[in-house]
């Protein structure tokens, strides 16, 4: 695959489209046709991800979804593809990765009147290898640091259903605290995952016949792509792209497994870039005269709960009803009412004042002590895949 041009920084391949990425046509399949119509496009491409149309619905076939196949030529696509949303050339490469991450894709269809392609995580981390600034970014800082693994002795049924379990597609394989290797979701679909069912004696005896025979030691690859945790990301980028590898193992020199990085810590890099969405405000009953005073107390509300939102669940959205009444003096009385929403938080807050400033100012101050009351203490325990902070990223 080549580039339509050199991409130098992070920002200019975020902003850039992904028709400038050469990304090749390839098959379009059928979710009416078989899984074994995939095994064999995946093979000749070398790729992980297919794509299936089927009107205006566009999905994506892996090899984590072939895992779970018994008989490719008895499986139709329908079963196992995962319909997700599309692209067109004239999407940006953040937007195309914000997709991917938001639906746990490694791949989006990228769809035009003439042709229907497919953008993977791999393509986009393939145009990082010129990027200099990686080069401040350690592997230490982008990967997994918690990671699955397995003995030699472990079996190949065991380390699919860990893979098919867990949602990964690679395992690496230790001898005491060292790495001696790695069993890959590939290499199980490639030599077990077959178009040929073939009868045994077990078969016909009525014999339990294991469809993942033997141990991973027999299948593993001894050569894994491994790098230092000192090792800067864009040396990572280059070796991945130079071996056609999916990961690559972090490993000290004594070849103890410090973590593991793959496609998604690598696009996650430019993600980061991605501006964090305004928490929404919306203010109805002010008159248009007022909207100075709208923008303000909008500002207001909005750094209020943001800062609470360091300590306590998150909120989507805060609405704010205004209703006013005059009295015989001419006076005007306002009272403003609050309300907080999110996931599994639900709240109002109001207050009352002569003034409409006033008013909103008493509103924001009962909306801080609201949001302090309702704080809640962060949840503890462990969690699969936690990375270290990254100080070159966007918090």
């Amino acid at each position: 695959m080549g580039f339509l041009k050199v991409i130098r920084t992070l920002k200019e391949l975020a902003e850039t489209t992904v028709s400038e990425l050469n990304i090749s046509k390839g098959n379009v399949l059928s979710p009416d046709e078989n899984a074994s119509k995939v095994l064999g496009i995946l093979k000749d491409t070398n790729k992980t991800e297919a794509v299936a149309a089927n009107g205006e619905k566009y999905g994506i076939i892996t090899v984590r979804d072939l895992l779970g196949v018994d008989q490719p030529t008895n499986t139709k696509i329908e079963t196992i593809w995962k319909q997700v949303g599309k692209i067109n050339s004239n999407t940006s490469v953040i937007e195309a990765v914000d997709l991917m991450l938001r639906n746990n894709v490694t791949a989006i269809p990228l769809v035009e009147k003439d042709y229907v392609s497919l953008i993977s995580q791999q393509d986009i981390t393939s145009a990082m290898t010129n990027i200099p600034e990686l080069s401040t970014i350690q592997a230490k800082d982008i990967m997994i640091s918690q990671v699955v693994t397995v003995e030699k002795e472990t079996s190949i049924a065991h380390a699919r259903r860990i893979m098919l379990d867990k949602g990964f597609s690679h395992i690496p394989i230790i001898n005491g605290d060292k790495v001696v290797g790695i069993i890959t979701g590939d290499e199980i679909v490639s030599t077990f995952v077959t178009d040929i069912t073939k009868t045994t004696t077990g078969d016909r005896s009525g014999e339990k016949v294991t469809r993942f025979p033997g141990q991973v030691g027999g299948f593993m690859n001894s050569q894994p792509l491994k790098v230092n945790p000192d090792t800067g990301v864009l040396e990572v980028v280059r070796r991945i792209k130079k071996m056609g590898e999916k990961y690559c193992l972090v490993v000290d020199d004594e070849e103890k497994l410090h973590g593991i990085i793959t496609h998604r810590e690598l696009i996650e890099i430019i993600h980061s870039l991605l501006p964090e969405p305004e928490l929404p405000v919306y203010i109805v009953g002010i008159d248009e005269e007022n909207f100075f005073e709208t923008a303000v107390v909008e500002d207001k509300i909005r750094r209020t709960v943001e800062r609470s939102m360091k300590i306590m669940e998150e909120i989507t959205e805060v609405s704010v009803r205004v209703k006013s009444q005059r009295n015989k003096g001419e006076r005007t009385r306002y009272k403003v009412t609050a309300r907080a929403l999110g996931p599994s938080i639900s709240f109002n807050v109001e207050n009352e004042d002569w003034g409409l400033m006033e008013a909103f100012d008493g509103l924001v101050d009962a909306l801080d002590k609201k949001l302090r009351r309702s704080k809640k203490e962060p949840q503890k325990g462990s969690r699969r895949g936690r990375r270290r902070p990254n100080p070159h990223l966007k918090p």
